[in-house]
């Protein structure tokens, strides 16, 4: 089959296409309870942004867990989260964000490769996506289960597009993310970053993080339409340059 995907628009699941799933995060602490013996929460930390894999380390960590113990099981805590997560999907509530289905709507006929970059665990990511009917977007993906480290799930998330869909990859891929470590990742994967202020971290502290665009939400689909149809292959952003805010049609620009 040929395709002729032009753009990749990578998007992160949580705060950024839909809203916090509860259902999740007991997962978490029914792993941490089963496999480790420790009753935690990951409230107990700044887990924004991070991978799946990490959240559990760093949540076993500050109960003095050592960290040799916590990746030894780390593979059967997983597996214990996605068993947990999938007996109650029916219950958890998960409902796509304002705008979200129309802007995919559009990005879809538009020629644009869709794909998740998320730290969920890939079942998870998947059960969550069918539950707010989102799963028949996306293409690709580089999920929790692959890596730890969300650079590399950006990686491998475009690899992948490169490897299923003859994608050209050419200054020509976008990455959505509510967090800086969504940036972060973005930034390290050599890509063009959307923050979206949907979750905890504000318009600001995205812009501070470097973001090359940074939205409100995903409500009005022309802005990033225009950001990502219309942003030229060959145009790159100096990092030698003066950071200064201009703003156009409710889009803050790093320039």
């Amino acid at each position: 089959m040929s395709y002729n995907y032009n753009k990749l628009a990578l998007f992160d699941l949580d705060r950024t296409l839909i809203r916090v799933s509860t259902g999740h995060k007991t997962a978490f602490s029914i792993g941490f309870k089963m496999v480790y013996g420790i009753d935690a929460k990951i409230d107990e930390i700044n887990y924004y942004g991070m991978t799946d894999q990490q959240v559990i380390i760093e949540v076993l960590k500050n109960h003095g867990v050592e960290e040799q113990t916590i990746k030894l099981n780390l593979k059967k805590c997983m597996k214990v989260m996605i068993d947990s997560y999938n007996k109650m999907i029916e219950s958890d509530e998960v409902i796509a964000l304002d705008g979200v289905r129309e802007l995919l709507n559009e990005l879809s006929k538009s020629n644009v490769l869709l794909g998740l970059v998320t730290g969920n665990l890939e079942p998870v990511a998947i059960s969550k996506l069918k539950k707010a009917n989102l799963d028949h977007y996306f293409m690709v993906g580089g999920f929790g289960t692959d890596d730890i480290n969300r650079v590399s799930l950006v990686k491998l998330a475009i690899k992948r597009s490169i490897k299923n869909f003859d994608f050209k990859f050419d200054n020509n891929v976008f990455l959505f993310g509510d967090t800086p470590l969504d940036m972060q990742a973005g930034k390290k994967a050599g890509i063009k970053t959307i923050g979206i202020a949907t979750g905890i971290y504000s318009k600001v502290q995205l812009e501070s993080s470097e973001a090359d665009f940074v939205l409100k939400n995903l409500k009005d689909k022309n802005a990033v339409l225009e950001i990502v149809l219309y942003t030229k292959s060959s145009e790159r952003i100096s990092k030698e340059k003066k950071k200064k805010q201009t703003s156009r049609n409710g889009i803050s620009f790093q320039e």
